[in-house]
């Protein structure tokens, strides 16, 4: 590889395309790759593009490189052509750098996250422990590695171990001949700290990325991409007021660069606290179409969170439940943390409790995760009981005062936030009603308030088919039956025992043995009365 001469590097590529003889033209890439790729990009594109595909198959690394890769590999798998052992000693200990991070890029292209972060590791052994020369000079493409590496770990999820290889990248980069090195380090470290809800770490990298020279034509999209994507992923979690003119600066739906993931993050996000989750099923329908996700990938995680999100705001929590049971037991975060919301819009506390746990054992958890984890516990306490302690109380109103949680603010009941404001001082209530002015919240049905005798009734309806046989069962007049129907169906809003029995299923109203069809259960109709936990209500 030939890393410094790049004028040289030009003139003897047009030499070999003046032959004609594409074997020629190959052994000429390959041997000036690096000094190509970073500064006459263009130049390398087009003489790639002459080359016949019997002679790319036998050299993925420039196959990966031809302009038509990325869009073909968009809706498929990597099909990577073997690589001999023969191949690979014939080739230098540059290229085959070259070649691992070729093959790394294209399963990522691909969606195979698997296949790229075992290449990536793969890189990061070789730039540990083998030592190529070229390499390692100002001029040399290791910061690139380091950047790519970062890069694949960042679309996997994995943001703790993408930033260390971007700051590797940004100290690399700032010793770079290569003008727009420092500025694709810094924007992708903006990304991976917005991701993780660390907004004003992510502020600061996207402030020093584009106040550096603009980008060459290699890194021109992905530098676009990422610093759009990095910019409305800070806007929408605070809700800010430039988010619409953010949004639109979002790369389009079926983009090939590898943030589209982080796009359509932010996309549904801002539907989602705006209260538009159908818009936000449709941004995931046209995402979905144009990629390919790997089952388990972060990919899968941001489309499964934002459809779960969407169809419990629909009402459609079967569907929701759905979607999570597919995606059990490989769910990421943002799955989790919709499982929870999706939990508590039931009723059902023990598996509210159960997310909560599962997002909280995650030690690579951010701090926009983990606020959202302790505003979701907040929302468990006040479910459970109707109210909040002071501690709780308080720490809601921490969270709620400060600007980079006002998306996470409006996926929760204003009954909450009242509560909170309700228990701690009044200074502390202006500054969590400041803050949070302007957000509209979720419209979370309240869970009704049976008496045992209601309970009790209910819990027949499935069993009984006439009033009269509930009346016998329980030895009451059908008079008293029809009086506890009555607030029953008034407490429930319908005005059918078909209706009150679904909306008692998806409130977790019912005992779990009565959904079976037992009427009396394990312990008789009064241990069955009692069942449901806290939400139980009075005796009559």
């Amino acid at each position: 590889m030939n890393p410094n001469d790049t004028d040289r590097a030009r003139e003897e590529l047009e030499r070999a395309l003046g032959t004609g003889d594409p074997e020629t033209i190959v052994r000429t890439v390959l041997f000036n790759a690096w000094p190509l790729y970073s500064n006459h990009y263009e130049f390398l594109l087009s003489a790639i593009a002459t080359l016949p595909n019997s002679v790319l198959m036998r050299n993925p690394l420039l196959r990966i490189v031809h302009p038509m890769t990325a869009v073909l590999s968009r809706t498929s798998r990597a099909s990577l052509p073997p690589v001999s052992p023969d191949e690979i000693r014939s080739l230098s200990p540059g290229q085959v750098d070259l070649l691992t991070l070729g093959r790394m890029v294209e399963c990522r292209l691909s969606g195979d996250e698997k296949g790229s972060l075992a290449f990536a590791r793969q890189l990061a052994e070789r730039v540990s422990e083998v030592r190529v020369e070229t390499r390692d000079r100002t001029d040399g493409p290791l910061w690139f590695y380091h950047h790519q590496i970062g890069s694949t770990f960042l679309a996997a999820g994995d943001t703790s171990r993408a930033l260390l290889e971007f700051s590797t990248a940004r100290q690399l980069a700032c010793l770079s001949v290569q003008p727009d090195a420092e500025r694709s380090a810094l924007g992708r470290a903006a990304l991976a700290h917005a991701v993780r809800g660390s907004l004003g770490d992510a502020e600061r990298a996207l402030s020093e990325a584009t106040d550096q020279p603009a980008p060459s034509s290699a890194h021109a999209n992905s530098t676009a991409a990422t610093e759009s994507a990095a910019a409305a992923l800070i806007s929408v979690d605070r809700m800010a007021e430039d988010l619409d003119d953010r949004l639109a600066q979002l790369e389009p739906y079926d983009s090939i660069e590898l943030t589209w993931p982080f796009a359509l993050l932010a996309r549904t996000r801002a539907l989602l606290a705006r209260n538009h989750p159908d818009e936000a099923l449709e941004a995931v329908r046209l995402s979905s179409h144009a990629h390919a996700a790997q089952r388990g990938s972060f990919a899968s995680d941001v489309i499964a969170a934002a459809t779960v999100e969407a169809l419990t705001a629909t009402g459609e929590t079967g569907r929701a439940r759905t979607v999570i049971s597919r995606n059990t037991p490989r769910e990421g975060v943002f799955t989790r943390l919709a499982s929870v919301r999706l939990a508590l819009h039931e009723g059902d506390f023990e598996a509210a409790t159960r997310a909560i746990r599962a997002v909280l054992s995650d030690p690579l958890l951010g701090p926009g995760q983990r606020a959202e984890c302790s505003l979701l516990s907040a929302w468990l306490e006040y479910a459970r009981t109707g109210e909040l302690d002071e501690h709780t109380a308080m720490q809601v109103a921490r969270l709620g005062s400060k600007v980079e949680n006002r998306r996470i603010f409006a996926s929760v009941p204003d009954g909450l936030i009242e509560q909170a404001s309700s228990r701690v001082p009044a200074a502390t209530a202006a500054s969590l009603s400041e803050t949070l002015y302007g957000l509209s919240h979720v419209d979370v049905r309240p869970r009704p308030q049976l008496t045992r005798g209601e309970r009790r009734v209910l819990e027949a309806l499935s069993t009984y088919e006439t009033t009269a046989a509930i009346a016998k069962a329980f030895d009451v007049s059908p008079n008293t039956i029809k009086s506890q129907l009555h607030s029953l169906y008034r407490k429930l809003g319908c005005s059918s025992r078909e209706a009150a029995i679904q909306i008692a299923q998806n409130l977790h109203l019912v005992a779990a043995d009565r959904q079976a069809g037992d009427p009396q259960g394990a312990g008789g109709p009064e241990s069955a009365a009692l069942a449901g936990g806290s939400w139980s209500g009075s005796s009559s």
